[in-house]
């Protein structure tokens, strides 16, 4: 600082630190874990290559294979309205920790998926362990192949008792059929629906919001289910947060669920999760330009207007639920959450509370008979 007491009368120019705006964190960043046509060799094995079409990762990586997942996956990505991907390419599933390890140097990721993987245990304790240690990303589980997936003791019960509590993983069922590629008549090949999944989650965060539920959204490329569920048994799928894919008359493939696999209410849907991960990304890039700034309320005044003025252009794109945007969230930096030992220490506390929109899951219609007439009522 200067001191003007002791300066020469004139002009002075002082530089300061700009307080934001925050600019919104990535979502749609897919890293997908897999075998490929063409295993890179040595070191590169099992390291991620980015990829931005599919044109461009058969190039690097092979085309189809029989007994492979992962290009399916990835052309679904694509086509479903992806623009950017991490492909780790793998031997085996003896290389899954390795990947995941790996893309933990990623901080662009948003969408994990390991395609035609069902075994619960890996899927839990390795995909969706990754992404909740990580904090910023989801993960997107294929449902295994079942023909008959509400008997006790079947295929998909028994994954889903096996997969927990999480709410940065989903899990979807069934798989879905596409026209083979490499067929030399037309057929169909069924093929697990994560890749795909994470294309229609890219395609809504792009043209409406991360705060957008990822279903009510036609799978393109799909021409077919492996399983055809009716109401009555998607209900009981729902129940257990098991995300359905449906075929109504007319229609492609639709996604029909957006639930997390999450048992408490707060977390039961997908855009929530995955809208509160964004809203905390943000922050932590867009106000990194107050790290050792002196800690005063010069500094809590420039945060809390860097912060109302990101969540207020987040209210008002649809995030957040409100008619005003002091009814769609609050921001607290104050001296009762930072007293003198705090500040001490070197830290500053904001809390922040939002009201975060959720999905209408369910339409409830109230129709009656009425046979016309006037009606009356007393006051």
């Amino acid at each position: 600082m200067v001191d003007y007491a002791t300066a020469a009368p004139g002009i002075h120019l002082e530089e300061i630190t700009p307080a934001g705006p925050i600019s919104g964190a990535g979502t749609s960043v897919a890293a997908l874990i897999g075998t490929t046509a063409t295993l890179p060799t040595g070191d590169a094995l099992g390291k991620p290559v980015p990829v931005t079409s599919w044109n461009a990762y058969k190039d690097r990586l092979g085309e189809y294979k029989s007994g492979l997942n992962l290009p399916y996956a990835v052309r679904g990505f694509f086509d479903n309205g992806g623009t950017f991907a991490y492909v780790v390419p793998i031997k085996d599933m003896g290389g899954l920790d390795g990947a995941l390890l790996e893309l933990t140097r990623l901080p662009d990721v948003g969408l994990v998926c390991v395609p035609g993987l069902v075994d619960a245990a890996a899927q839990k304790d390795k995909v969706t362990k990754h992404c909740e240690d990580m904090h910023d990303r989801f993960a997107i589980l294929d449902g295994v192949q079942d023909k008959d997936p509400l008997k006790p003791g079947n295929p998909l019960l028994t994954q889903r008792s096996g997969l927990g509590s999480a709410i940065f993983a989903a899990v979807y069922f069934p798989w879905i059929k596409i026209p083979d590629p490499a067929a030399t008549t037309p057929t169909t090949i069924a093929v697990p629906p994560s890749g795909h999944i994470a294309g229609v989650m890219s395609r809504c965060d792009s043209t409406v919001g991360v705060h957008r539920a990822p279903a009510n959204e036609q799978i393109r490329g799909a021409v077919g289910l492996d399983f055809t569920l009716n109401d009555a048994e998607q209900g009981m799928l729902n129940k257990q947060n098991i995300n359905a894919l449906r075929q109504f008359p007319g229609t492609p493939p639709m996604v029909w669920g957006a639930r997390t696999l999450s048992a408490d209410v707060p977390w039961r849907f997908i855009n929530v999760r995955r809208l509160v991960s964004y809203v905390e990304d943000s922050l932590i890039e867009g106000l990194r330009w107050a790290v050792f700034a002196p800690n005063n309320t010069a500094l809590w005044k420039g945060l809390e207007r860097s912060i109302t003025e990101f969540l207020t252009r987040v209210w008002e794109s649809g995030g957040l639920f409100g008619r005003t945007a002091k009814e769609a969230f609050y921001v607290t930096i104050d001296e009762s959450l930072n007293p003198a030992p705090v500040r001490d220490r070197g830290e500053v506390y904001i809390e922040i509370g939002l009201a975060v929109t959720r999905p209408a899951e369910h339409i409830i219609l109230r129709l009656g008979l009425w046979d016309g007439g006037a009606k009356v009522s007393e006051g």
